[in-house]
């Protein structure tokens, strides 16, 4: 048994779940993993249901397939090395959602005994709570709001997928834009965009607006908390060139600060270049005063600002903000 427990201790170790983690680490929870197979159409977690156990994906895909309380359905793919399961454990809630297998699959399935071994692995609850919240957010109903022009845009929190949306997607960040975002005229680096997309929603938090509920970025707004002091955060905003001009920063600050005090944050900083007007503008608005950095970047730090939106606006942005903040309870 000991050779068994050695073996599936070295194919766990293999997983980016347990980056960091050696077969030694994870023998104790090895010996608690019970091996899992499945066909395509296989249900192996059924949303409502008493959870008792979670799944490691070790070979094959499956999908989560979430219904909201309008009856609409979200589905999200998931991928080798991935765990699933692990939202109604930690919250200790029925299942949030319906889980599939795709293709031949294989992995391993943990009882509650399993999960409290693996949660106490060197950096596995952190990466397992960043996960929780990505596929939280993932089953947020997009918010439809009206810009000043008249445009329909829609408000949720940001996704993985997002990365490969933006990057590959019709709206059009011109060269000027991305210089004014970043301070650089070199173009953001795949491990950048990674950072700007894959987000934990406590430290970094991160709106975006779509053409559609289901269409392309066009534009986002972020806060990450400053480290030391989990009460301010610098903020930074980017808005497809076709969408520049129609009120989106204004309406995007106002998401944010709401988004602010759901997560605790009473004050904002920004570092801007000294001709982003735009960016400027809006923190003026917030009561900005400007110090000069260098010859070209200014630097402010202003109050969470107050927001202009109905009760019921206000109430529907805090809430979708809290859903993914908090992964537990």
């Amino acid at each position: 048994m000991s050779g068994v427990t050695d073996a599936r201790a070295g194919e766990l170790a293999a997983l980016e779940f347990f980056a960091g983690c050696t077969a030694q680490d994870l023998i104790p929870l090895a010996t608690l993993l019970q091996p899992l197979t499945a066909v395509p159409g296989e249900v192996l977690m059924r949303q409502g249901e008493h959870a008792v156990s979670f799944l490691l994906i070790g070979t094959g895909c499956a999908e989560v397939t979430h219904i909201g309380q309008s009856g609409e359905a979200t589905v999200v793919p998931l991928h080798p090395g991935l765990v699933v399961g692990e939202i109604a454990l930690l919250r200790g809630i029925p299942r949030t959602a319906t889980v599939t297998a795709t293709d031949p699959l294989t992995g391993w399935v943990g009882d509650s005994a399993a999960f409290a071994i693996m949660l106490d692995l060197p950096g596995v609850m952190d990466r397992m709570m960043r996960t929780a919240r990505q596929r939280l957010a993932a089953f947020v109903t997009p918010l439809p709001v009206s810009l000043r022009d008249g445009t329909e845009l829609y408000l949720r929190p940001v996704l993985p997928g997002d990365n490969e949306r933006t990057i590959h997607g019709p709206v059009e960040f011109s060269s000027e834009t991305l210089y004014r975002r970043f301070q650089s005229t070199r173009t953001p680096t795949a491990s950048l965009m990674a950072y700007l997309f894959e987000v934990d929603y406590v430290d970094h938090f991160v709106w975006v607006l779509t053409d559609g509920p289901d269409g392309p970025v066009v534009a986002d707004a972020r806060f990450v908390r400053e480290g030391h002091d989990s009460t301010t955060a610098e903020v930074a905003f980017i808005v497809g060139d076709a969408y520049q001009g129609r009120g989106v920063g204004t309406f995007l600050m106002d998401a944010l600060a709401v988004a602010a005090r759901a997560g605790g944050v009473t004050t904002f900083t920004a570092r801007v270049l000294s001709e982003n007007y735009p960016m400027r503008a809006i923190l003026d608005r917030a009561g900005a005063h400007w110090d000069r950095e260098d010859l070209n970047v200014v630097t402010t730090v202003v109050d969470v600002p107050e927001v202009s939106m109905s009760p019921r606006r206000y109430r529907a942005i805090y809430e979708m903000a809290r859903r993914v903040m908090r992964a537990v309870g």
